[in-house]
């Protein structure tokens, strides 16, 4: 054996005793050094102690400095590998571990991060920060990870970890503001840990998690949840992308830690998104009300990712606000739920953004089935709403469905009404079958093969905008055995319907429809020709609702009353099936309790136009009077007709609204067709002879056929006026032609 085989057989040898003694190893050596602590402290560094427990390292992490009930940490580096943990030894009494990371490295979190009793646990780490797919919490406080430089105190105090000081100023006063610097790092979260096999609200494994009442709060830069889960029953979740040099106030609060952008002018990006098929679920459901608040730049959810907040048995309300200084956008596939679900108290859901986005079957929704109070679903976009679509699938004929419409939705499935919806936006533009609801309907239980018939209130409708675009798109808010809703829409501009869309708000049982106000007073209302667009405010076996209409103009609709609908379509009773645009309030099965449709249009009035006529009649040739100017000769003169009805202002030109009165075709019978034909016949035959008259009347005169101006007017021996071109020069007491001139008063 050589001398190098004979270091190397004793070096082996050695590293053996160690592990059997359980003296620390080289592997140990090498864990150890993913944390590393830095000695920015002093003599009040971190100790870092790894410990093999159960063939996993835990990672004690002791020392640090305490100021009051703030226990300070810092490191060079902070990684915790798979499956292992880093424990935060403090004492009973430290209200905040605040940990900071001051090397250049990203902190990969694949473990468990643990603190004792019930102190909250900040995590700052300007690199970045990412947790992957078995990484969890084992603390009783909030979490706060994030990207920013420092964490600044009350009294004025930062604690940095871009600019750590060898003798660091630490205070006694609490957090209240993260300060962003140039280069923010990402924030990505890929957790799908269940610890002691615990799950969400949706059945998933609950990743990332805090206990109830407690914040959970990633602020950072980018800011990616990549098939990641974040869970806080009852609590608060707070989503926060900031671009550089951002400062993000935070206070304390009773659910942990409430965070404020308005000192904020940048963002970043937020992403929901899948991983290998794996969705991302953000969840606050619990007993308690639970928040879920998201602000970036664009907000982006697709690949199954839910938001939800549900509130279960509980008398405080679950609110999900997203805000978005950009675009929130949401891409389905499949149904894709961002909601809250009123178990107890309802919720209020709110999109503050300059351009919403929902397409490919994603949806919005507020749940209230259970709920004594009603929420509120509020859409607030500067510049558009743009609800596009749906998606289609394959499902047993006995469910009647097909396809799940892409859109903003209130519901309600048992007792509790529907809440309202409010969209507030220059534009909203609802195609391909995408939808606005608020409704009150039957949900079907499939595992139990019944259903429930909802007994409350469809919600209230409220849309202010420039221009509504339906186009296949619906804005409904119905209900199958309760009362329909109101719809109000404010409309600046226009609101075009087409390809058999709808507004609706029909109310089933006996009860009311609900009432519709369109109030575009300098807009106009349009619908395509045989578009089948209806707007409806029907009863089943109650009373029609109220429909109110105030429009500059509408073009392409017709009120129609039960009686009508009936006539056209017997068996249904129902406009849907009629290709014409119908405005309807009846009611289906009691013509007493129709209800009325009301439609104020200066430009539609019926009067508009007309005089009374005079009683009396009147001498014709005294009610037109030559112009005579200083000199005593005649002064051209004009003659216009206004009106409505009839013939075009000029024959080659089509016809248009003023021009003839409109009406619906008929059918003609057979009998009438014939007649109608000889009618045709004589009007030609007429036409003919009255143009060969004038042409041989023209040829004999030998006058030219250009069309001259009239430069006079004479009276004939009958009286009657005639426009000449030339004014004769005969005196009126030699001729039968009388001119009317101031020359005759000379």
């Amino acid at each position: 054996m050589t001398k190098n085989s004979s270091v190397w057989s004793w070096q082996l040898s050695l590293m053996s005793f160690l592990v059997i003694t359980g003296t620390l190893t080289l592997s140990e050596y090498c864990a150890k050094a993913q944390i590393k602590e830095d000695s920015t402290l002093g003599t009040n560094s971190s100790i870092v102690t790894p410990k093999l427990i159960n063939g996993q390292y835990t990672y004690q992490i002791d020392g640090g400095a305490i100021h009051g009930t703030n226990l300070f940490h810092s490191f060079e580096q902070f990684s915790v590998l798979t499956g292992n943990t880093a424990y935060f030894n403090n004492a009973a009494n430290i209200d905040n571990v605040i940990a900071r990371i001051t090397g250049k490295s990203i902190s990969n979190i694949d473990g468990t991060l643990r603190a004792n009793g019930t102190a909250n646990l900040f995590l700052i780490n300007p690199n970045g920060i990412i947790f992957g797919p078995n990484a969890s919490l084992n603390i009783r406080g909030s979490f706060v990870a994030s990207t920013a430089s420092s964490l600044n105190f009350a009294d004025g105090t930062k604690f940095s970890a871009t600019a750590p000081q060898t003798t660091p100023l630490l205070t006694v006063s609490v957090p209240v503001g993260l300060q962003f610097g140039a280069t923010p790092g990402t924030i990505r979260n890929q957790s799908q840990a269940s610890p002691d096999g615990a799950i969400n609200g949706l059945e998933a494994p609950v990743g990332l998690q805090v206990q109830p009442d407690k914040t959970l709060a990633l602020v950072g830069g980018d800011l990616v949840l990549e098939g990641g889960n974040l869970t806080a029953k009852g609590g608060r979740i707070e989503l926060g992308s900031v671009a550089l040099n951002s400062l993000v106030k935070i206070k304390q609060t009773d659910q942990g830690w409430d965070l404020g952008y308005d000192s904020v002018n940048n963002f970043q990006d937020i992403q929901l998104i899948s991983r290998t098929g794996i969705p991302s679920y953000v969840d606050v459901s619990g007993e308690g009300g639970g928040n879920v608040l998201v602000q970036g730049r664009d907000v982006l959810l697709t690949g199954f990712s839910e938001i939800l907040a549900n509130s279960l048995n509980g008398q405080l309300a679950a609110n999900l606000t997203v805000t978005a200084s950009d675009t929130v956008k949401l891409i389905g596939g499949e149904p894709l739920t961002v909601g809250t679900f009123g178990g107890g108290g309802a919720g209020n859901l709110t999109i503050n953004t300059r351009k919403l986005i929902v397409s490919d079957g994603a949806q919005v929704l507020l749940d209230t089935s259970v709920s004594n109070s009603v929420g509120q679903l509020t859409v607030n976009a500067s510049d558009s709403v743009e609800l596009i679509g749906g998606v289609s699938f394959t499902t047993p004929s006995s469910l009647n469905i097909s396809f799940i419409p892409s859109g903003l939705f209130s519901a309600t499935y048992d007792v509790g009404n529907a809440s309202n919806i409010t969209i507030n936006t220059p534009r909203l533009s609802i195609r391909e079958g995408a939808q606005v609801s608020t409704e009150s309907s039957r949900l079907l239980l499939l595992a139990e093969n019944q259903s429930i018939t909802a007994t409350g209130q469809a919600g209230n409708l409220t849309v202010n905008a420039s221009s509504i675009l339906l186009d296949k798109g619906t804005l409904t808010s119905n209900s199958d055995s309760g009362e329909g809703g109101n719809i109000m829409l404010q409309v600046r501009d226009l609101l075009l319907m087409r390809h058999n869309s709808q507004i609706s708000t029909n109310a089933g049982g006996d009860k009311t429809g609900g009432n519709i106000t369109i109030n575009a007073p300098n807009g106009f209302l349009v619908a395509t020709p045989l578009g089948n667009n209806d707007i409806t405010a029907n009863a089943n076996f109650g009373s029609g609702g109220k429909i109110t209409i105030t429009t500059k103009n509408i073009f392409g609709f017709v009120p129609r009353t039960g009686a009508d609908v009936e006539r056209l379509d017997p068996k249904a009773i129902n406009p849907n099936n009629l290709p014409t645009n119908d405005i309807t309030a009846f009611s289906q099965q009691n013509p007493s309790l129709n209800g009325t449709v009301q439609i104020n249009s200066p430009d539609a009035d019926p009067s508009k136009g007309l005089v009374e006529l005079p009683a009396n009649l009147v001498d014709a040739s005294q009610q037109i009077v030559a112009g005579c100017n200083s000199s005593g000769k005649i002064a051209r003169s004009s003659f216009i007709a206004t009106g409505r009805g009839g013939i075009a202002a000029d024959p080659t030109q089509p016809l248009i609204a003023d021009d003839a009165v409109l009406a619906d075709w008929i059918t003609l019978e057979s009998e009438s067709q014939n007649r109608a034909d000889s009618i045709q016949k004589r009007v030609v035959v007429q036409a003919q002879r009255n143009t060969e008259e004038k042409s041989q009347k023209v040829n004999s005169v030998n006058v030219h056929t250009q069309i001259v101006e009239a430069q006079g007017w004479v009276i004939d021996a009958n009286g009657n006026v005639v426009l000449v071109a030339q004014v004769p020069t005969a005196t009126p007491h030699n001729s039968s032609l009388t001119t009317a001139s101031c020359a005759a008063k000379e």
